[in-house]
């Protein structure tokens, strides 16, 4: 089954690298370009100017569009760095040659911020609260701390990035954090929620040029309390101690666990916002063990893959496939579910996972992406999708069927919102009759994948 899943979205790729571009696609016309003689700067006092380099995609000599100044613009001010960039020209010493001018003004207080969006591992988040201290030393670090909702998780969290470290070859990220993750099991077809507490800190090193920009490695080491008691969504009552299923009594006792991971990451997406055309694809390895200083001994494997393809203008096809699999000394709060807004659609929220969640997970999905927004933009505002998911979930010992997968269609919107984001509607019918339901209506934020 497995073999057969590959397959299957391995000919869609194919299917979509042999569509060629459409000749109804729309180009804007290309603008002169001009060569740069030197870059400027102007406002700057603490910033190091290899910081600002560190963010601009040209260089002395190279030439340049206005659609090319328009795009640094942009990526020096999602830096946070500054209140405000200005680009701009000035003739150089001869003709066909300019001078770069870029002109900032510094920020030198920390700052509160608003944030929402969607990570491409972590689902969505929302950030009502956020103080950075962002570039305090002008060597472009990002010192922050924040309050995190996501799917069904809260937490407080400080985080350290130091952008360019052996030299610039490595990103480096820390991060110490606490808060609660809520668990939803189903016990002879009701609801349960259960509240996993945790904290801990996280180190994560990537590679910014050459080679080393598709390896990642990460250490984490947390403690766990799941709550012993487990309460029913419809109803007042709890269940507890050796009332709880089997699977989540054994692991309520708390559990520290340490775990290294070394993963691969690709991306040639052409647009993250909207991507048109490209691939994006992680496969990662974690091994906890007590040798790292873990109470838990288990693996972990991820991987995942995207495709884009442009059909006509801004018409998309986008395929998703991705497989989990945790040993089975894995606790249920290290394992992983199935089904709802952000899993396979067209099932209650986690309704399709096993009591004390599955080892092995396989999900793919097939989208048709068409904005409606009445403007061919690179970014658009207003988004229609026709979707199929398919997708399966099992405990170890369980054999991997194709009949026991579950699948489902339907028709979604997609809506840009200020701050927020972009907001997520989906009406899916499920293909596998269950529950003697045909229909669920999903919001979330951000793209399926």
């Amino acid at each position: 089954m497995v073999k057969s899943f590959a397959v299957f979205f391995l000919f869609f790729a194919v299917a979509l690298a042999e569509i060629p571009p459409s000749a109804n696609a729309q180009h804007p016309p290309r603008s002169p370009r001009l060569k740069i003689e030197r870059i400027e700067f102007v406002g700057r006092q603490k910033t190091r100017a290899e910081v600002i380099y560190r963010y601009l995609t040209f260089r002395a000599g190279d030439q340049i569009t206005a659609a090319d100044i328009e795009k640094n613009w942009s990526l020096l001010m999602r830096t946070g760095f500054f209140k405000q960039v200005d680009i701009y020209t000035r003739p150089g010493s001869e003709r066909g040659k300019i001078i770069v001018v870029v002109e900032i003004q510094e920020r030198r207080w920390p700052y509160i911020q608003f944030e929402g969006g969607h990570s491409d591992l972590d689902g969505w988040y929302f950030v009502p609260v956020s103080v950075r201290f962002d570039n305090i030393l002008g060597r472009g670090q990002l010192w922050g701390a924040q309050l995190v909702f996501g799917d069904r998780v809260s937490k407080v969290r400080i985080a350290y990035t130091h952008p360019s470290i052996f030299d610039d070859a490595m990103k480096l990220d820390i991060e110490l954090y606490g808060g609660s993750r809520q668990f939803i099991h189903y016990l002879n077809g009701q609801e349960l929620t259960q509240d996993v507490e945790m904290n801990g800190a996280r180190l994560h090193l990537s590679g910014n040029h050459g080679i080393l920009r598709y390896f990642f490695f990460d250490y984490r080491r947390a403690n766990y309390t799941p709550s012993p008691r487990a309460r029913y969504t419809q109803f007042d009552s709890t269940l507890q101690g050796l009332r709880l299923p089997r699977p989540l009594r054994t692991d309520l006792p708390p559990k520290r666990i340490a775990a290294f991971s070394l993963g691969l990451q690709f991306d040639s997406r052409d647009n993250v916002h909207y991507p048109t055309g490209g691939v994006w694809g992680a496969l990662s390895f974690e091994k906890a063990h007590e040798e790292l200083g873990s109470e838990a001994n288990f693996d972990r494997v991820l991987a995942d893959v995207r495709l884009y393809r442009r059909l006509t203008g801004m018409t998309v096809v986008a395929l998703h496939a991705r497989m989990n699999y945790a040993s089975q000394d894995a606790p249920f709060y290290q394992r992983y579910y199935l089904a709802g807004a952000n899993s396979l659609r067209g099932y209650s929220e986690r309704r399709l996972t096993p009591v004390g969640y599955g080892n092995t997970l396989l999900l793919g999905q097939a989208e048709l992406r068409f904005p409606f927004s009445g403007k061919r933009i690179r970014r658009p505002s207003a988004v229609g999708v026709l979707f199929f998911d398919i997708g399966g979930i099992w405990k170890t010992g369980q054999t991997i069927r194709y009949d026991s997968m579950f699948r489902s269609v339907g028709f979604g919107f997609r809506f840009k919102l200020p701050v927020i984001g972009l907001v997520r509607f989906d009406f899916a019918f499920p293909l596998n009759k269950f529950e003697d339901k045909d229909f669920k209506f999903h919001i979330s934020l951000g793209h399926a994948f």
